[in-house]
């Protein structure tokens, strides 16, 4: 508990600058946190409108996410982690250190972040509003062919463009339900909370096996070795249902 609550206070003083909401971008690059206009804990509670129920877009594994706008305008997606999950830190953390830098056109954007809600902790995403690539797959939803193979593309584009960057990251969670659709029907790969960043000069990362099950690497599950080829084997999991 002593060792979680210091985690907290660390957190909460490291990340006051980190409490902006920069204007997206879609080049290939990860970019310096920092940049953009302060968004208020007043502001953020304005924009999910106290966070009633009428606003709730989405329930996962860390926490519920809201639909909210900010007073310039833009529309998003604010996700407030549970405060009884023993990971929320950890997803948090996660979150703020590996999605925040990312800039590419089929990754999530993440704006910015707070946790100064109350005992809350909030992460502020751009929104993406056609639900997901299961939401997509059947029924009178369900995407043309040209469509199936142009998202897919997409998301594996997204995917390299992560395994490219230094360190490279490994999502670890590959799914349908992760893979978001815009107003265009382009990719936004989300949730990034049991992602990791892989060494330079490694093979592998021991860890235990996290993902959804059906989605995750074998190798990883049987032997806890993480490899750079773990999310190719869950996108090769995910092709067949497109």
């Amino acid at each position: 508990m002593v060792q979680d609550s210091m985690s907290f206070m660390c957190l909460q003083a490291g990340l006051r600058r980190r409490e902006e909401f920069p204007e997206p971008e879609t080049k290939g690059r990860r970019s310096p946190i920092g940049v953009g206009v302060k968004k208020t804990k007043l502001e953020l509670d304005e924009a999910a409108d106290g966070f009633h129920s009428d606003r709730e877009i989405g329930d996962g594994g860390f926490g519920t996410v809201f639909k909210g706008f900010l007073r310039d305008g833009r529309t998003v997606a604010v996700r407030r982690l549970y405060e009884n999950n023993h990971k929320r830190l950890e997803q948090f953390l996660n979150d703020v250190k590996i999605v925040e830098p990312l800039r590419h056109s089929n990754l999530v954007t993440l704006y910015g972040c707070t946790s100064h809600y109350s005992r809350g902790l909030l992460l502020v995403y751009e929104f993406v509003c056609n639900g997901t690539i299961a939401d997509h797959l059947h029924g009178p939803r369900a995407l043309t062919w040209p469509l199936r193979i142009q998202t897919a593309i997409e998301a594996a584009d997204a995917l390299a463009h992560l395994y490219a960057i230094e360190p490279p990251i490994i999502h670890r969670d590959v799914k349908t339900n992760n893979i978001l659709l815009d107003n265009s029907f382009h990719v936004k790969v989300a949730n990034f909370g049991l992602s990791r960043l892989f060494p330079l000069d490694a093979t592998h990362v021991s860890t235990a096996p996290q993902g959804t099950p059906g989605y995750v690497d074998p190798e990883y599950y049987n032997c806890y070795q993480l490899t750079d080829k773990s999310d190719v084997y869950s996108m090769g999991g995910v092709l067949p249902c497109w």
